[in-house]
């Protein structure tokens, strides 16, 4: 079977009516093993992705289009709320065709490989590091999306088995405690870890307060949606009771399957904060005037939509007020680095604005504690 996607979306909206004011989107088979999403509509780059797996002739064409559809509809809505129920409501039989898509991807078995985001290499300092205190089916919570970071809270104060110096990052495999094994949930590369756990707070912008222990990019960062690969709690080293503990302290179950597990993972990954490759990506809005893209990033709820609604109206016109919006989008969105930039262009327009000058000064006062 070889869907055409294009001819697909392009009948969706004939039959269903197009998103108001809107570009008419990409659309494409996903790179990656979804097992998890039937699809994914990525804002910002104005990209439908749809499993591989509906590429199939056991999926009705109704159905796959189902999937189409909803994604489409998230171009318009971020959210699954009234509006959005509303329009998907117009496709006939959408809840049959999605216990349709649940029954076929429960019975998937043969897994093709596909693109992995990241890998390892196999070396004695890979670090395994703990994520104590947190649920396996929570442990995003111990990630705080931050200045295109996550900043990580190890859970408690973790002694490093290694000299922390300044300028050394570790690749780090990020562990969950279960009864009596380990879950591996994620992987980073070129983490730092910080000597003693910390306390930040993002006053006087935001009531957040969290602690950390660990920085890794969010590029650099895979966290998993399928758990498949566990260490029995009795296999593993003693230095486990520590928190932390490194490839070579390994004796009693093969650290090359772990390995070899990560390097060939292909499946979905969680999608939580925002990743600096797309911090230039701009709106697939129509508009063109800078004045309304304006009026609609301040009025966009989801702060990342707005960064890039942000971005077209600076596109369209370089001013004092588009650089103001983006600027304030930026901060609103946690990208304190970036946001900083964009106030001190101001700052060197209007020398005397006591509100850009404080505001600078506040966001150097964060900076300085997620050091």
């Amino acid at each position: 079977m070889a869907y055409n996607l294009e001819t697909l979306l392009n009948e969706i909206i004939k039959e269903y009516g197009s998103n108001k004011g809107y570009i008419k989107p990409n659309i494409r088979w996903s790179n990656y093993n979804r097992l998890y999403s039937f699809g994914e509509y990525r804002y910002w780059d104005n990209t439908i992705e749809i499993s591989p797996f509906l590429n199939d002739d056991k999926i009705d064409v109704e159905t796959l289009k189902s999937v189409i559809y909803h994604e489409y509809l998230h171009q318009e809505y971020q959210e699954h709320n009234k509006d959005f129920n509303k329009r998907e409501s117009l496709f006939p039989n959408a809840r049959k065709h999605n216990k349709i898509l649940e029954e076929f991807f429960d019975n998937i078995e043969d897994l093709p490989p596909r693109e992995v985001k990241l890998t390892l290499d196999y070396k004695e300092d890979l670090v395994f590091c703990i994520l104590n205190g947190v649920k396996l089916e929570e442990y995003l919570l111990a990630f705080y999306a931050c200045n295109g970071n996550y900043y990580i809270d190890l859970g408690k104060n973790i002694k490093l088995p290694f000299k922390n110096e300044s300028e050394i990052y570790h690749d780090v495999i990020w562990l969950v405690e279960g009864d009596d094994l380990y879950y591996l949930v994620g992987i980073s590369k070129d983490v730092k870890f910080s000597n003693a756990r910390k306390d930040v707070s993002l006053e006087p912008f935001y009531s957040d307060k969290f602690p950390y222990q660990a920085t890794a990019s969010i590029e650099n960062t895979s966290l998993f949606m399928d758990i498949g690969c566990t260490i029995p709690y009795n296999l593993s080293p003693a230095e486990k009771d520590l928190g932390i503990f490194l490839l070579k302290d390994i004796k009693d179950f093969s650290d090359k399957d772990v390995i070899n597990y990560i390097n060939s993972y292909d499946f979905d990954l969680y999608d939580v904060g925002f990743a600096k490759k797309a911090l230039y990506s701009t709106t697939p809005l129509i508009e063109n005037d800078h004045k309304k893209l304006i009026e609609l990033a301040y009025k966009e709820e989801n702060s990342m939509r707005a960064i890039w609604i942000a971005n077209k109206a600076k596109l369209e016109k370089e001013c004092y007020d588009t650089k103001l919006c983006l600027a304030d989008c930026l901060l609103e969105g946690l990208l304190f680095e970036v946001a900083l930039e964009e106030y001190m262009d101001l700052q060197n327009i209007d020398t005397e604005n006591e509100e850009i000058n404080r505001i600078i000064l506040d966001i150097k006062s964060i900076l300085m504690r997620l050091k």
